[in-house]
């Protein structure tokens, strides 16, 4: 991911991330990039996940695009584009 962001950039790394990522500090600071780490709900998602569970469904459809890691460009080129996708999901699986 760090390869791909242009000089100067900012890096929004968001939700929760259940195990251990590397991240290219070399990189970063060759490049002169931000990283902004952003966890949101730190008390509220426990009372939210019983709604969550209850209509996954409901809340499935707010995601128009999920995009593995590999094709992370085609996820922001779709983010990037004016009425392309609603929300991008960028997925990382095992």
């Amino acid at each position: 991911m760090v390869g791909a962001a242009e000089w100067g950039a900012r890096l929004v790394m968001v939700a929760a991330q259940k195990k251990g990522s590397e991240v290219d500090l070399g990189g970063m600071l060759r490049s002169e990039l931000t990283l902004i780490a952003s966890q949101g709900y730190p008390t509220e998602i426990f009372e939210v996940t019983p709604q969550l569970i209850e209509h996954h469904e409901r809340f499935a459809r707010l995601i128009s695009h999920r995009v593995p890691f590999a094709e992370a460009d085609r996820a922001f080129g779709l983010a990037l584009t004016p009425g392309a996708a609603e929300k991008v999901v960028v997925t990382f699986d095992a």
